[in-house]
């Protein structure tokens, strides 16, 4: 894929292309409730509603087998894992360019990020819920990937369920080093997907577990470091950028920019600033930037380079 070519192919002084945040050490002797338990915990969820993975684009993919869905709708932007899907299960694909846009009838799953990435735009409970009801009342499914969610909210029970299933993981609010991660929502979703899961990548393994339950359980924690990096960063993007479309206290930003987005992002990375070219995301002539993993000063002299360079 593009995204992951771009991010794994180039090496910078300034990493403002990862969009979760700075490494957390987590010990070696880490001792937490069983994962199952602490995510259905968080949820307000059965186990029978939970099913682990190993990242939340692996969740997405069970997911999407799970259901088997005819037709497949997206939006614009979107995250590059989530609009290739259908492409990589055959499957009829419909962009649109907001949920509400979708025809929702049997056979139809809705596949969409939220919070977005890479826009930070995100549904409320309460809009999740008229959305729900109406796939549901329409024999449809939806499928939501919420990597960001915890960014943006602490409100974390009272999702609908019913023809919902959410994915999640470690690996942008807890932490860069470790993907462990969570399927949650309806229940026959979720049991078929557990199956797919054993069938063909058992796991994860009781050190991942115990380490996910360990972050897990730590989560105000966990929030309360991400927002010393992330506020301060955030603020000095908005001042330098105005424009920036950015959804507090999300760990990513997308800035419009005035001519191509990649090589713009070519000529940041000449100057040891990685950023992400926003037509990754179908956003061209924007780019995306990092806020979560420089600490505050290096970020303020990436983003000096950042203003040096813009077009």
């Amino acid at each position: 894929m593009e995204t992951f070519a771009w991010i794994r192919g180039r090496r910078a002084l300034y990493d403002l292309a990862n969009s979760g945040v700075a490494k957390l050490e987590v010990p070696a002797a880490a001792e937490a409730p069983p994962l199952e338990d602490v995510v259905a915990s968080l949820y307000d969820v059965s186990r029978g509603e939970v099913a682990l993975t190993a990242g939340a684009q692996e969740g997405n993919f069970l997911a999407f087998a799970a259901v088997k869905p005819e037709v497949v709708v997206t939006v614009r932007p979107e995250y590059e894992p989530i609009y290739r899907l259908p492409e990589a299960f055959g499957v009829r694909h419909v962009e649109v360019g907001s949920v509400w846009e979708a025809e929702l009838r049997p056979g139809v799953l809705l596949v969409f990020s939220n919070p977005n990435n890479p826009t930070g735009a995100f549904l409320t409970k309460k809009e999740l819920w008229q959305l729900a009801d109406d796939a549901r009342r329409k024999g449809a499914y939806i499928l939501v990937d919420v990597i960001f969610s915890d960014f943006v909210t602490d409100d974390l029970r009272g999702w609908p369920l019913e023809n919902v299933v959410y994915s999640h993981s470690t690996d942008k609010f807890y932490t860069n080093d470790l993907r462990v991660g969570w399927l949650f929502g309806d229940r026959r979703v979720v049991e078929r997907a557990r199956f797919l899961k054993d069938l063909v990548n058992p796991g994860p393994r009781e050190p991942e577990r115990r380490a996910g339950a360990y972050l897990l359980s730590r989560r105000e924690e966990v929030k309360k470091r991400n927002l010393a990096l992330i506020r301060p960063n955030a603020e000095a993007l908005l001042s330098a950028f105005p424009q920036a479309r950015y959804v507090p206290h999300m760990s990513i930003a997308l800035v419009e920019a005035g001519c191509d987005d990649v090589e713009l992002a070519e000529r940041l990375l000449a100057r040891g600033v990685k950023t992400v070219p926003g037509r990754f995301f179908k956003a061209p002539h924007a780019v995306r930037v990092g806020l979560g993993v420089e600490e505050p000063g290096r970020f303020a002299e990436a983003l000096r380079i950042l203003r040096e360079e813009w077009c």
